[in-house]
C-alpha cells in the first residue's frame, strides 16, 4: 500500500513538472549557429543571424516559413532588430574592413532598402554593436570602443546627438531599452564576472540587478516590462532566465542540458531562444504564452 502511495505522488508529481515545462517549437532545422533572433512588432517576421562557413548574414523569415536574405552585402551583418513601428531595422555591419575587426551599425528599411549608417567609425577601427531602439522610436542605444573601452551610447535614429551612457574601466555590452523607455538593461562585468545592470536613459542611477557565480548576459525585456529575460550559466549550463524587472525572483526558464542563448520575446509574451537541444543551433520559439 506504502509503494502504491509512493508511486501515485511521483506519477502526479512527474505530471505536474511537465505541465509547467513549456514546448518548444523549432522554426529553423538547419543546424548552423544562429544569433540574436528577434520579432516584428506584428509578430508575423523574424529576423536573425546565421553563421554558415565564413558567412554571417541577416535573414527574415515569415510566418509561412519562407525565408529571405536582408541584404545582398558580402560583408558579416548580425544583430538585427525592428523599429517600434516595424518600417526599418537596426543591425551592426562589419562592412569597411571586415578583417579588421571594424563594425558600424547601420539602418535599414525592412524591405532591405535605403541602407543608412548611423553609427561609424571615426579616426581608428572600433566596434559599434548590439543596437535597440528606444520604445518611441526616436532614439537608439548600442554599444561602442570609439573611446577605448566597450560603453554603452546612445543617438539619435540618424546618429546625431551621441551621448555616453557609461565610463567604466569594464565591459558594458548588450543594452535592453525598457518598454516605458525609463531605463536601459545591459551585461557588465564591473563587478567580476557579466551580471546584469540598468541605468536610465541618461546613464545615471546605475542598479545591480543580477549576483550569480557564473556569467548573465544578453538581458531582453518582456513586452510588458514587468520581467528580464537573460542568460546565464550559474547552474553549470546556459540557460534562459526570467527574473522581476528588479532582478528578483529569477528561474530557470529553458532548464535543459542543450545551450540555450539568445532570448527575445514575441509580442504575446512567448520566448524566442538559440538552442543546440535537437542536434545544431537553431531558433526555437514556446508554444504558449507567458503573459
Amino acid at each position: 500500500m506504502i509503494r502504491l502511495v509512493l508511486l501515485l505522488t511521483m506519477l502526479s508529481l512527474s505530471r505536474s513538472l511537465c505541465a509547467d515545462s513549456p514546448t518548444w517549437l523549432r522554426l529553423t532545422s538547419d543546424g548552423h549557429f544562429k544569433q540574436r533572433p528577434t520579432w516584428s512588432p506584428d509578430g508575423k517576421t523574424l529576423v536573425f543571424a546565421r553563421h554558415q562557413g565564413a558567412t554571417i548574414f541577416l535573414y527574415l523569415r515569415g510566418m509561412d516559413g519562407a525565408e529571405r536574405r536582408l541584404t545582398e552585402a558580402k560583408y558579416s551583418e548580425y544583430d538585427a532588430v525592428f523599429s517600434p513601428d516595424g518600417k526599418r531595422l537596426l543591425f551592426s555591419f562589419n562592412k569597411a574592413s571586415p578583417n579588421q575587426g571594424d563594425i558600424e551599425v547601420y539602418s535599414i528599411a525592412s524591405d532591405g532598402s535605403d541602407l543608412k549608417p548611423v553609427a561609424v567609425t571615426r579616426e581608428k577601427l572600433s566596434h559599434e554593436e548590439w543596437p535597440c531602439w528606444a520604445p518611441d522610436g526616436k532614439r537608439i542605444a548600442y554599444t561602442s570602443t570609439r573611446d577605448g573601452n566597450q560603453e554603452l551610447y546612445t543617438s539619435l535614429t540618424d546618429g546625431s546627438d551621441e551621448k555616453r551612457l557609461t565610463s567604466d574601466p569594464a565591459i558594458d555590452a548588450h543594452p535592453s531599452w525598457s518598454p516605458d523607455g525609463k531605463r536601459i538593461a545591459f551585461a557588465t562585468h564591473r563587478w567580476g564576472d557579466l551580471e546584469i545592470a540598468t541605468v536610465d536613459a541618461e546613464g545615471k542611477n546605475l542598479t545591480r540587478l543580477t549576483e550569480s557565480l557564473g556569467l548573465d548576459d544578453y538581458p531582453t525585456w518582456s513586452p510588458d516590462g514587468k520581467r528580464l529575460a537573460f542568460t546565464s550559466n550559474r547552474d553549470g549550463n546556459f540557460d534562459v532566465y526570467i527574473a522581476n524587472r528588479d532582478g528578483s525572483q529569477p528561474r530557470n526558464a529553458t532548464d535543459h542540458p542543450a545551450i540555450d542563448n539568445f532570448p527575445s520575446w514575441l509580442p504575446d509574451g512567448r520566448l524566442t531562444i538559440v538552442s543546440n537541444r535537437e542536434a545544431g543551433f537553431d531558433v526555437f520559439v514556446e508554444a504558449a504564452s507567458r503573459e
